[in-house]
């Protein structure tokens, strides 16, 4: 009986291997990326990192717009007129020997008139321009600040996915591993029933299990693809390539990462630098401003009817004009009132981001200890509970131990790797957490 069952199960595995050789042509292997490889592609590929980066270049462009508000305007003018009646003039009639006091409509001119002129202004003291200038080049730093904390984020994005991936072939592993052995004890069990050594129930029962874990790993085999899909479109790849994480355990070193400025107070630090500059251009704009302007052109005037005739003279000047804003119905200061109270808004804002950096940092720095510590005391354990199951399952052999005993240590395994899958998750949430209070989650990166 032995003999036969051993040749059923030579013959099934020549026919598995004889498959295996035939469709490992049409077998794609995936890729597989490291961590920093897939933030490296999705600091390029990332559609969120892409429009901000559209964001940046709309922000210089305004930059470039406000200083072209200083540079000299040239502008060509056309004026055709002709006038069905003359307009009049009043003349006194005293230049023309008539009695003082006495005043006579007249009219002058010719019914057309044809104006042609090149006007070239040049501004000479703009405040408000100046102003507008310095305010769309902060403007400009606080845009590109702002790509830095989509960069962030989805650094952040693509790390979850990635460790996410990673945990899942974690479990995947563990899966085989325990489907494996429930495996072996399934064929174990049989002989041994075969040989009336053991009970049906027992065997019935390992199947059973077998059963489960199967069903188990094709659940989390699914979500792992779930995940890895989500990882393919973050970092901007086609959702049908094939791609696959690496499974380590690198942990950071926390000496190797110094405290830094984190995005968010440069981001508050350059949003308070707009408001004032804002804040200033505001006042900027009760100053007066200066233009100077030069004129030439033509003026051509003629007739119709029988005398009829069209005659062009030249014209030219130059000039100055000085604007200066007296009163505009108490609108710019209300204006600045109120930049004022966003300028206050903005520094109680920075207090409290302030605040809640010391309290991030203690705490990630604390919670890092700790994952670090339990993911050395979990793995230990797995050591220990797999320790227990290889010997369980000699006793087993041995008639030492029943059905009972050996499913407890295999619960135990199970067990102990499920707490070494969340304290897994732990640490790698401690880690992206610890990098990202200390400023140093895309230092590398930029």
């Amino acid at each position: 009986m032995l003999v036969n069952i051993h040749l059923h199960l030579a013959t099934r595995t020549r026919y598995l291997l004889v498959l295996i050789i035939l469709l490992a042509p049409a077998i794609v292997p995936a890729q597989e990326l490291t961590l920093n490889q897939c933030i490296d592609t999705a600091l390029i590929y990332n559609r969120n990192i892409r429009l901000a980066q559209q964001d940046g270049f709309i922000a210089s462009e305004k930059n470039r717009e406000a200083k072209s508000t200083l540079l000299p305007k040239l502008t060509g003018f056309a004026d055709y007129r002709y006038y069905t009646d003359l307009p009049y003039q009043i003349m006194p009639q005293e230049a023309f020997g008539g009695p003082a006091g006495t005043y006579k409509e007249i009219q002058f001119g010719v019914p057309q008139n044809l104006s042609t002129n090149l006007q070239l202004a040049m501004p000479l003291f703009n405040p408000t321009a100046l102003s507008a200038i310095k305010s769309t080049r902060i403007a400009g730093e606080l845009s590109e600040i702002q790509k830095r904390k989509t960069d962030e984020d989805v650094v952040m994005e693509v790390s979850n996915a990635y460790y996410n991936a990673q945990v899942l072939l974690y479990q995947l592993a563990f899966m085989d591993s325990n489907i494996i052995n429930t495996n072996k004890l399934v064929q174990t069990t049989t002989l041994l029933y075969q040989q009336q050594l053991a009970k049906g129930t027992d065997v019935d029962r390992l199947k059973l299990q077998l059963e489960q874990l199967t069903t188990q790993r094709s659940t989390i085999s699914s979500q792992q693809q779930q995940v890895l899909n989500a990882l393919k479109f973050l970092i901007g790849k086609p959702i049908f390539d094939s791609i696959q994480v690496q499974i380590n355990e690198t942990s950071i070193d926390e000496t190797t990462l110094q405290p830094k400025t984190t995005i968010d107070i440069l981001l508050i630090d350059k949003k308070m630098e707009f408001s004032l500059s804002e804040l200033s251009g505001l006042k900027n704009s009760r100053l007066p401003s200066v233009n100077a302007y030069g004129v030439y052109g033509t003026n051509g005037f003629g007739t119709t009817g029988t005398n009829s005739f069209f005659n062009f003279h030249p014209i030219g000047y130059v000039g100055a004009q000085l604007s200066v804003p007296l009163f505009n119905g108490m609108v710019t200061k209300h204006k600045i009132d109120g930049k004022k109270i966003e300028v206050n808004r903005t520094i109680i804002q920075k207090e409290i981001l302030a605040e809640k950096a010391n309290l991030e940092m203690v705490n990630a720095e604390m919670q890092l200890s700790i994952a670090n510590t339990t993911i050395a005391t979990v793995n230990t354990q797995i050591e220990l509970a797999k320790k227990i199951y290889n010997n369980t399952v000699l006793q087993n052999q041995q008639g030492m131990a029943n059905i009972t005993d050996l499913l407890l240590a295999d619960n135990s395994l199970r067990e102990s790797q499920q707490n070494y899958i969340v304290a897994l998750i732990n640490l790698r949430r401690a880690e992206l957490e610890y990098k990202r209070v200390t400023g140093n989650l895309i230092a590398n990166k930029k």
